[in-house]
């Protein structure tokens, strides 16, 4: 299910980021450490490509996908023998109820007040996809960050490659921290 986006200052500060990386790490570092022309730098280009576009495809992903809506309908089954009273019921005894969202709620679903809806199995309203992670969008941000993790230490060991080699200028190093 796909939901409506608009404009988010975090969400514009991590694709710019993004971009930096990807094109300081191809074109300052990949480049100084092998040079874009040879097999090795073109393999790398290539790889770390690859990483780049996974990332940026899960990071778009979970972004426009909606973490997962409690049902306008729900309605819990209190006679259910497979559903424990205990995860239907709060510990005075009633239902779970969101005073917000006016509607019942299942186990694990919380009411987001950014959102402003109840979520399934919510675990946060993250800034930085401009959405909550829950039930339907936990794996797809997950594997965001997973691959924002490999692109990271790809980008590191080739930034810390070219540095051992000696081959960085000052001017490029520079830039780079400036940046």
């Amino acid at each position: 299910m796909k939901r409506r986006v608009s404009f988010s200052l975090p969400v514009t500060v991590v694709v710019l980021a993004i971009i930096y990386i990807y094109f300081s790490t191809i074109f300052v570092f990949i480049d100084g450490w092998f040079g874009l022309m040879s097999s090795p730098g073109i393999l790398n280009a290539v790889v770390f490509t690859a990483v780049a576009f996974m990332s940026v495809f899960s990071y778009a992903v979970a972004i426009l996908m909606d973490a997962g809506r409690v049902p306008s309908t729900f309605m819990p089954d209190i006679e259910d023998s497979s559903n424990p009273v205990h995860e239907i019921k709060r510990k005075g005894g009633d239902l779970r109820y969101c005073q917000k969202c006016s509607h019942f709620k299942p186990p694990r679903a919380h009411h987001c007040r950014v959102c402003k809806r109840c979520v399934l199995r919510m675990d946060h309203h993250c800034i930085w996809i401009s959405n909550c992670v829950g039930h339907a969008n936990y794996k797809v941000f997950f594997v965001f960050v997973v691959y924002a993790v490999i692109a990271c230490i790809y980008s590191l060991v080739c930034k810390a490659s070219v540095n051992v080699l000696g081959t960085f200028s000052c001017e490029l190093h520079c830039l780079f921290i400036i940046l």
